[in-house]
């Protein structure tokens, strides 16, 4: 009996090495035949114009999809001049997609005072509306066309510029096709009909980090000069969206600065420096400036849901704030639980609990006890993972499905995403581990013949990050109670890492 299960077990394994022998045998046809006809542009080309029809699917065609509104856009919303059709709170939040708004203003309506860069692009869509209807109706399927058409440029190049780092077709096609279902999943793409911020996030975090990809390659000064312009204005636009993304411009100038080394050239440097500057200094106004993201109930949360949510010990740590030790009671406590222990605006929290500490507080807190924040940051990868927003639906009332439906059509990575792939700190450590294995090597800090590596480990620093950045400044402000809304580029941020340490390892290990 043990013989024949031996004799099957080596029949199977030299069945298997005989296969994938003629599998590489292929592959190397492949390759011989396209050898020197490898073309990482026509590649991009070929992602970009299956990614535009899906896209098309998606957002131009019935059943139109988009994100329901959670009431959070409000704001912005009113601000550019656009307001719900109905006056009824449920029928305009979070379980259909709406696709029509009115321009319009209803007596009891303020206009908003919200001023950030998605109002540009509000009104660019309230204008090219109005060249084509001429009424008072706003259809937001205008401001999903302007963002794709602006997707397709970002997509364009960062595919390219990945496939650019392998010279194989086989490699290149597989690299190219992950790139594809990546980035233009439902998740990402029905954003575009949405007034979320995220739209913006997923447009100006592709452009920066595609152009800084571009480096990698010695090319004209002019090239050099447009993608500089071009990661300024993208990185202008993702800082002043939101007050909670200001911080990124610190990140984003240290990597420009980084971008000296790129030329020897007194104007180089003079622009890349004016450059950092210039995006730092827009970072301190929109910190300054701009009104906080958060409420007083996220600053509740930011205690029951973070400090004392990942505390042994609550009654102790809140000794360390100065709050009665019985106030323990509200650990894991939110205002957004089906039968809250606590409600928002509650004014028997304030004296005695909310009076006795300050974000900042809640910030030395976590300095000096870093093993909470680690902890956090493991909630935040589990809860940015998941870039579609639970609450919220992607179908229209009148499409008949049931209420908050997700559509499963083009959702394979987010759907991978959400059941296979692991939702821990662990998996962000992985993946820097890998980065640094794969993208150390000939890394420096001054000119090099071969910057490739360089540039790469550069902007993976800086998604990094950006993504650390991100976390961190949700869990000191709310806790894990708005992960969901407002971690997008935590989840967006490792799949840029995801996509880079998979085309890389596709190359080193040279099984294709």
């Amino acid at each position: 009996m043990k013989n024949r299960e031996d004799k099957g077990a080596a029949s199977y394994i030299t069945f298997l090495i005989k296969f994938l022998q003629r599998v590489r045998s292929r592959i190397n046809k492949i390759n011989s035949i396209m050898e020197g006809k490898y073309s990482p542009a026509l590649l991009a080309f070929a992602v970009t114009v299956l990614a535009s029809l899906t896209t098309i699917l998606i957002l131009f065609l019935p059943n139109y999809l988009g994100v329901a509104n959670d009431g959070s856009t409000d704001e912005v919303m009113r601000s550019a001049g656009i307001y719900y059709m109905e006056k009824d709170p449920e029928q305009n939040y979070g379980d259909y997609f709406n696709k029509t708004y009115t321009e319009v203003a209803s007596g009891t309506e303020v206009h908003g005072k919200v001023l950030n860069s998605q109002l540009i692009f509000f009104k660019a869509a309230k204008a090219l509306d109005h060249l084509f209807t001429r009424d008072s109706i706003f259809d937001i399927r205008f401001l999903g066309l302007i963002y794709f058409l602006l997707y397709l440029p970002a997509l364009y190049l960062i595919v390219r510029q990945t496939c650019e780092r392998v010279k194989s077709f086989s490699e290149g096609i597989l690299i190219a096709g992950a790139g594809l279902i990546i980035f233009s999943d439902v998740g990402y793409v029905t954003y575009f009909n949405s007034f979320y911020p995220e739209a913006l996030w997923f447009l100006a975090m592709l452009y920066c980090v595609g152009a800084f990809m571009s480096f990698q390659n010695k090319r004209s000064v002019y090239k050099d000069l447009a993608a500089l312009i071009l990661i300024l204005v993208s990185g202008s636009v993702l800082i002043s969206s939101r007050r909670q993304c200001a911080v990124m411009g610190f990140i984003l100038a240290v990597t420009v600065i980084r971008l000296i080394s790129v030329r020897r050239s007194f104007i180089w440097i003079g622009g890349c420096a004016a450059g950092a500057f210039m995006l730092s200094l827009l970072s301190f106004i929109c910190i300054l400036g701009y009104p906080s993201d958060f409420s007083e109930t996220s600053k509740l949360h930011a205690m029951t849901r973070g400090v004392l949510f990942c505390s042994a010990d609550p009654a102790r740590t809140l000794a360390e704030f100065g709050i009665d030790p019985s106030y323990e009671l509200l650990a894991d406590a939110s205002a957004y639980d089906y039968l809250p222990f606590v409600k928002s605006g509650d004014s028997s929290l304030y004296h005695g609990f909310m009076d006795q500490y300050s974000i900042s507080d809640i910030g030395v807190y976590y300095l000096r006890h870093p093993g909470s924040l680690i902890g956090m940051i493991d909630v935040s990868i589990k809860q940015g993972m998941d870039m579609r927003r639970s609450n919220c639906g992607n179908y229209e009332k009148e499409a008949g499905f049931p209420e908050k439906a997700k559509s499963l059509f083009w959702s394979g990575w987010s759907s991978f995403k959400e059941l296979s792939v692991p939702k821990t700190a662990g998996y962000l450590f992985l993946l820097t581990g890998s980065i640094i294995f794969l993208f150390y090597r000939g890394y420096s800090i001054r000119p090099v013949k071969d910057r490739r590596n360089a540039v790469f480990l550069d902007m993976l620093f800086m998604v990094l990050f950006s993504l650390l950045s991100q976390s961190i400044v949700v869990i000191v402000n709310s806790g894990d109670a708005e992960m969901v809304q407002r971690l997008f580029l935590v989840g967006l941020s490792i799949d840029i890492m995801t996509y880079c340490v998979f085309a890389e390892l596709l190359h080193k290990l040279g099984i294709v």
